[in-house]
Formats: structure tokens, sequence, C-alpha cells
């Protein structure tokens, strides 16, 4: 009986934690709120972009307030990049980030689409409003790339 008790009482207690945890972590995935901020995929705080929609972006003269940031490592980079890419490989955003205009549209890519989203969550977490993932990554751009020997391939 007294077994019971005792699992009972323990059992209370770990459901009172859990619930308190979850009010400190404010799971609603609203940024204005303090704590930390837990956010399902579809409340991540950053928009997907086509390849199509950058394609149309970067050939649009009136719109020039994007900055688009390639997040592979330099000898990726070099290898073929997006005209007008900004090279902060992943491993350095962290510090590099506050490098970048936050009053423009951040347009990131990585090679498939994946990193980037990891990528697009730091630049979220510092403060920029207007983060793109591009799906797909550079492995979906069917347009042409540029070197950094300035060479462009099509």
């Amino acid at each position: 009986m007294i077994k019971k008790k005792i699992f009972i009482i323990g059992f209370i207690v770990v459901l009172l934690l859990i619930l308190l945890g979850l009010m400190y972590a404010n799971i609603t995935g609203n940024d204005s709120d303090e704590g930390f901020v837990f956010k399902l995929s579809n409340e991540a705080g950053f928009y997907n972009i086509t390849v199509d929609e950058l394609k149309a972006r970067i050939d649009g003269e009136s719109d020039d307030n994007f900055i688009i940031v390639d997040i592979r490592d330099d000898a990726s980079y070099d290898e073929g990049h997006i005209s007008w890419a900004i090279n902060i490989p992943l491993n350095e955003l962290g510090y590099r980030v506050f490098s970048l205009d936050k009053s423009k549209d951040i347009i990131v890519y990585c090679f498939t689409g994946v990193t980037s989203e990891v990528a697009c969550q730091v630049l979220v977490n510092a403060g920029f409003k207007d983060v793109y993932d591009m799906i797909g990554g550079i492995k979906a751009w069917d347009y042409a790339i540029e070197t950094s020997d300035g060479r462009v391939d099509i």
C-alpha cells in the first residue's frame, strides 16, 4: 500500500514538473513572449522560395532588396554558385550573421535544401524577419551558375 502511494505521489510530481516546464517553454511559438520557444515546422519563422521564384527576383529590375547566401563550404561555392550569392559557410554563420543587412530579404541555399533550414532558423533567432529557404538547394537550380574564376556554366 505504501509503495502504491509513493508511486502515485511520484507520478503527480513528474506530471507537475512536465506541466511547469511546458508553461516555461511556451509551446505557442509566439516570438514576443519570453522564455524558450519551441517552433513547429509550419511556425519556423522563415519562408520557402522556389528556384523559379528566386530566378524571377534576380531577373526583375524593380526588386533588389535581397541578399542571397550560399551556406556551403568554400570549395563547393568555388565550383559553382548562383550569381550575386555571397558565401557564408554554415559553421561561420553564427558569428558572421551580423554583417548582413536586416532590412533586406535573406535568401539562403545549400546543396539540397536541408541544412539551409538550419541556417534560416539561425537567422530568425538572430532577429532577421524576412528569411527565405530556397527549396531543393543548388541541386534544383536549373539556371546558369557562376564559378569563382568568373566562368558561367549553363
